[in-house]
């Protein structure tokens, strides 16, 4: 081999060798990121379950109503969320703008290239991006001495009609198995809720109430807590802050909302 072909293929070899560098160094990084941040969501939350308990242990109010503090608590874990909303919501826009393309007729290659470059350095962020998700909510949620169950409770409560009758493409109720577990949390909510009242001996009103909600989530895997519409005790305590409830909603994150996260072997699986 000549020196000239021998340079060649040396730039060649550095070439491929960059390659191959890049498509095992990238993953590796990629995974780091989504890691790390996921790594202190389960600190945070094993944290949270030894203050407060599992997400399913959370006893309600008797009446079922959280109380003036209570709302303001999980109002200020709201507000830290917001910064993480805006992003999954930019996520959201780049992938609906790269699926208007299939809706002209007349598509220009280069902006489709754009766009799809775009939205592809978007959604290789995401998993850097729901792990940060998980850190920010599980740290909030230390801060304002609130567990993850109360936490669930409340936010199922306060985004109730939401929830029923979602308008954005992902839901927080839906088939898979990981929101079979978040029924059955907030299931043995409502249980722990009438437990209580029968123990203390409360209004046979709201005693009754209870018990006619846990039977129909008892009957129905599909169900949520007061589907058919709250109790006027929850609905009177939440009214004073409906608007910096409607406010703090973030429809681009009901999915990840009330997701745990536990260590399995080197993986880290969110359900």
């Amino acid at each position: 081999m000549d020196e000239k072909n021998w340079g060649c293929f040396k730039q060649a070899a550095v070439g491929c060798g960059c390659l191959v560098v890049l498509a095992v160094a990238v993953p590796i990084v990629l995974a780091v990121l989504v890691m790390l941040p996921l790594n202190r969501a389960v600190d945070s939350r094993a944290e949270l379950d030894d203050r407060f308990g599992t997400q399913d242990a959370f006893v309600p109010p008797a009446t079922g109503a959280p109380s003036p503090d209570r709302i303001e608590a999980f109002l200020r874990v709201r507000q830290a969320l917001t910064a993480t909303c805006d992003d999954f919501w930019n996520a959201e826009r780049a992938v609906a703008k790269l699926e208007a393309f299939d809706d002209q007729e007349e598509v220009s290659k280069i902006a489709v290239m754009k766009q799809a470059m775009s939205t592809s350095k978007t959604m290789m962020g995401m998993g850097p991006l729901i792990g940060h998700f998980y850190e920010v909510r599980n740290q909030a949620l230390v801060d304002q001495d609130m567990g993850l169950g109360e936490y669930t409770y409340i936010y199922v409560l306060a985004y109730n009609a939401e929830i029923v009758s979602p308008t954005e493409k992902l839901e927080l109720f839906g088939p898979d198995a990981t929101n079979l577990r978040v029924r059955q949390a907030l299931t043995s909510m409502l249980a722990n809720q009438l437990e209580l009242l029968r123990q203390d001996d409360g209004p046979a009103d709201v005693t009754a109430t209870v018990a006619t909600e846990l039977e129909a989530l008892e009957n129905d895997p599909k169900r949520i807590p007061w589907q058919d519409g709250l109790p006027p005790e929850i609905t009177a305590s939440l009214l004073p802050y409906r608007s910096e409830l409607d406010r703090l909603f973030c429809g681009s994150t009901p999915p990840l909302e009330l997701m745990i996260n536990e260590k399995r072997g080197l993986a880290i699986e969110s359900r």
